[in-house]
């Protein structure tokens, strides 16, 4: 068998012989080492820059408090004023939401469990048009039966609204009367809260489906939302 060991001269030329298996052994502790250590700091860096993420993964940003939601009419065609809207306030710090009016009962319950969650809960602001506004009226009706106040519920050309509901602190309607579809909100029975009426028949440049794309109207519902939210710091997930 061929000799297996190599010829090593030590101290004071003493010549050592050492087995080749036990130098790869060697070899390979040393590399196995070496790919640990490389490992190991490669996990640090992955585990540091993981947590650098995290430290990004949300951030704080102002705002305005309010639970808004806004609802289109018939089949979400003839309502993408309330898409501008909800932009010009999402411009201004509200957090928005925009639906058709068939989901006026899912945003009750929505709203509903946000508000008995919250400590501190945040002003309720309902804003629709055509059959969008007739479905204020009915989410209104329902925080009434689960006792949420709303703030500011903001009506564009109902076409067959229910009567205000008495939780509604401030009601705002534009209609025209002119027009074939708007009509006045009148209050339920009892109410003592604010609610204005301001009919535009004479305005030739609007019309049912225009109105609710008025920017002079926008900036009226901007300004009443402004004044009835405060400023506010959100945490937002995925802000860099």
């Amino acid at each position: 068998m061929p000799d297996q060991s190599l010829t090593v001269s030590g101290r004071q030329g003493i010549m050592v012989r050492i087995p080749k298996t036990l130098i790869t052994a060697t070899v390979l502790v040393v590399a196995i080492s070496l790919n640990a250590g490389t490992l190991n700091a490669g996990s640090l860096n992955a585990g540091a820059a993981g947590a650098q993420q995290m430290q990004v993964a949300a951030t704080t940003v102002s705002g305005r408090t309010g639970d808004v939601y806004l609802l289109r009419g018939l089949m979400n065609v003839f309502s993408q004023g309330m898409d501008t809207l909800a932009t010009e306030l999402g411009g201004k710090g509200f957090q928005t939401k925009v639906i058709n009016h068939s989901s006026w009962s899912y945003a009750a319950a929505q709203i509903t469990e946000r508000y008995k969650a919250a400590k501190r809960p945040e002003p309720v602001f309902l804003i629709g048009h055509s059959l969008g506004a007739d479905a204020v009226i009915l989410l209104a009706e329902r925080l009434a039966e689960n006792k949420v106040p709303v703030t500011l519920a903001v009506t564009f050309d109902p076409v067959h609204p229910r009567p205000a509901p008495h939780n509604v602190k401030r009601f705002v309607n534009f209609f025209q009367s002119n027009n074939g579809f708007g009509v006045p909100v009148k209050p339920q029975k009892g109410y003592r809260m604010s609610i204005v009426n301001t009919d535009l028949k004479d305005r030739e440049d609007i019309g049912h489906t225009t109105i609710d794309k008025a920017d002079f109207l926008h900036s009226k519902v901007v300004s009443e939302m402004m004044r009835l939210s405060r400023p506010i710091r959100r945490t937002v997930a995925g802000a860099g």
